[in-house]
């Protein structure tokens, strides 16, 4: 670990925020891998000493609970989705909810490239998704929709999927997916569009993102972004990165990641999370 620099925020947060894959876990090919004891370890400090910790995540929302709890978080609130909804650990409720019209965004995929599979995120049901929907990672499925049947409801978030020979958790999006969400060309009034690594594209509200989660929560215990230190991995935590009063990236980001951060922390294989905290807590 490199020296940590005399000019790095030395005053403790009063919130602090983390991501979950490529953070706190491991992801390397799916979400299958747990905390590890030194993260749950420090985490656990913080909150010993009075400070909360939130969850905001790319997640859908079971998965986002799912590894709040690992990490020992039985209390305070895990934002998922993108920021998109959020979840109150205490009380096991949804408290916040924001979704889109699916049928346009999914005519505008299909226009763009007929074979494109589909996923919608429903709560703690897991992904609802299309037939050809390739289930090839570690997820809770709710089951299949015709596409009609995703027209019939709005959606935190919809995927539009590609093949893709990029790997889950590599440091650079999916050029398929790219292309896919530049033929789609969705209105940014109407959608928020975020590009994943292996052939994903998350469409979500407008105007939402990891900022706006981890500032809703933020609100909620009535701390302010100078407070708040946020730990982050990929392209969708930079508004959070800017958002908050101190960012850090790990290790192994890329590189317009960990540039756009105030601090760049060991890598997620290298409990980076842990030995930042540790300055503070």
């Amino acid at each position: 670990m490199p020296d940590i620099a005399p000019s790095l925020r030395q005053t403790p947060p009063k919130l602090v925020a983390v991501d979950l894959d490529g953070t706190v876990v491991d992801y390397h090919d799916q979400q299958a891998t747990t905390p590890s004891k030194a993260v749950i370890d420090a985490i656990r400090a913080v909150r010993d000493a009075g400070v909360p910790v939130a969850v905001v995540t790319g997640r859908a929302m079971w998965g986002a609970v799912r590894t709040a709890r690992e990490l020992g978080l039985d209390d305070g609130f895990a934002s998922s989705n993108h920021g998109a909804d959020e979840f109150d650990l205490a009380s096991g409720e949804i408290t916040h909810e924001a979704a889109v019209a699916t049928r346009p965004a999914v005519e505008a995929f299909l226009a763009a490239e007929p074979d494109v599979q589909f996923a919608v995120a429903r709560g703690l049901d897991g992904w609802w998704h299309t037939a050809n929907f390739k289930r090839d990672l570690h997820a809770k499925w709710g089951g299949v929709l015709e596409i009609d049947e995703i027209y019939d409801r709005p959606a935190v978030r919809i995927v539009a999927r590609v093949d893709s020979d990029n790997r889950y958790g590599s440091a650079d999006r999916c050029p398929h997916a790219l292309r896919l969400a530049e033929r789609a060309a969705l209105d940014p009034a109407a959608y928020h569009v975020e590009v994943g690594y292996n052939g994903w594209v998350d469409i979500g509200p407008p105007g939402v993102s990891k900022a706006t989660g981890i500032a809703r929560i933020a609100e909620y215990y009535g701390v302010s972004s100078a407070d708040t230190v946020v730990f982050g991995d990929a392209h969708n935590d930079l508004t959070m990165f800017a958002w908050a009063g101190h960012s850090v990236a790990m290790g192994q980001a890329a590189p317009e990641v960990r540039a756009a951060a105030d601090e760049v922390a060991p890598s997620v294989w290298e409990d980076g999370v842990a030995k930042v905290l540790a300055r503070w807590f």
